[in-house]
């Protein structure tokens, strides 16, 4: 799927603090607030009853509370699915879809055992494996898919929606950052009781981070690009998007997309900003024109293109392949998507990496 036809919803502390509070309730309903959304869960500090915030289809906050810790959950998302499996609740997924590659080598074990749906199955057979709870994207809850969470919450089945898909708004009025995938994986953990699991993910995320931060806090921050290849210009991964935000947070400087302008650049534009590092947005998937890019090859639309042959990071071989799935709606790839920036960046601080 081109991210072009995905609704991108921003700096990340690097002490995050999440907010765990008390907080009361009965059965889930749709608030009617104007009170703009923000990205802090609000949740029970231990124990059931469980009261976070969501969001419904019309970008409303929505509180939602939990008697006990879900027991059939339908998974939507390559991001849901992997920290689910991660955070040892394979056996909870009586349904799941909507992956856009393989899973995790280290979760394929546990993968194996979900009921996995290559495509979705429609609403009628999603009802009939009777969930209780159903975790996905923005575009999850759309008419042609699961219907608004009202439909769901009438039924008593609770729902959630990461953070970073859109539910919150555009990235421009919402930006993107680590921290939301973070509590993504922290109040999946509080759902389901596993919390300290959970820390533990997230800690994995944070410890590289500092790891990196000191590394480069006395360094020259290198400048580069987070593009994808569009076919007649190129989609900028501004610092309101995830892939911008991760990009900043290991210390790169966005020599295009450090503003609020979301545009295209053309050719010429990259020409006359030449980065000292450019990172080509991949997926399962992805051509430009009639010829797969996906992988490595990405790379080749600009090094094997003469008109970019003057560009320093072709001449000095600094154009790296990122891959989708760690720089959107990343969940468990978030560390993977770290890596792969800081790895292309810091060699010396990697030197064990291929």
């Amino acid at each position: 799927m081109n991210l072009g036809k995905r609704l991108l919803a921003g700096a990340l502390g690097l002490c995050l603090v999440f907010s765990l509070t008390a907080c009361g309730g009965s059965n889930s309903q749709d608030t009617q607030s104007t009170t703009p959304a923000t990205s802090e869960t609000t949740t029970q500090s231990s124990g059931y009853p469980l009261t976070i915030t969501t969001y419904n289809y019309a970008r409303q906050p929505v509180e939602e509370t939990f008697q006990k810790a879900p027991e059939r959950v339908w998974a939507q998302g390559q991001d849901n699915i992997e920290i689910l499996l991660a955070l040892g609740l394979a056996d909870k997924i009586v349904g799941a879809c909507g992956l856009d590659g393989a899973v995790r080598a280290d979760l394929q074990d546990e993968f194996e055992t979900i009921n996995y749906y290559d495509t979705f199955p429609g609403k009628e057979t999603v009802l009939g494996l009777q969930p209780d709870f159903i975790t996905g994207w923005y575009s999850t809850f759309d008419d042609k898919r699961m219907g608004d969470v009202g439909f769901w919450h009438e039924r008593g089945v609770n729902t959630y929606m990461a953070l970073n898909s859109a539910c919150r708004g555009s990235s421009t009025d919402a930006p993107q950052t680590i921290a939301e995938e973070m509590e993504d994986i922290m109040t999946l953990g509080k759902i389901f009781g596993v919390e300290d699991r959970a820390q533990q993910l997230v800690d994995e995320i944070q410890d590289e981070l500092v790891k990196i931060q000191d590394y480069v806090k006395d360094k020259e921050p290198p400048r580069i690009a987070v593009l994808e290849d569009e076919g007649d210009s190129y989609r900028v991964y501004s610092h309101t998007t995830l892939g911008g935000n991760v990009a900043e947070q290991v210390g790169a400087v966005l020599a295009v997309g450090a503003d609020d302008n979301t545009a295209n650049i053309s050719a010429e534009e990259l020409i006359s900003v030449n980065p000292d590092a450019i990172f080509m947005v991949w997926y399962e998937g992805y051509t430009v024109g009639e010829t797969d890019y996906a992988g490595d090859q990405v790379v080749e639309l600009l090094t094997k293109d003469p008109k970019f042959a003057s560009l320093s990071a072709v001449q000095n071989g600094k154009v790296f392949p990122i891959n989708l799935s760690g720089i959107y709606c990343s969940g468990m790839r978030t560390l993977d998507g770290v890596l792969d920036f800081a790895q292309a960046l810091y060699p010396d601080l990697y030197p064990d990496a291929k």
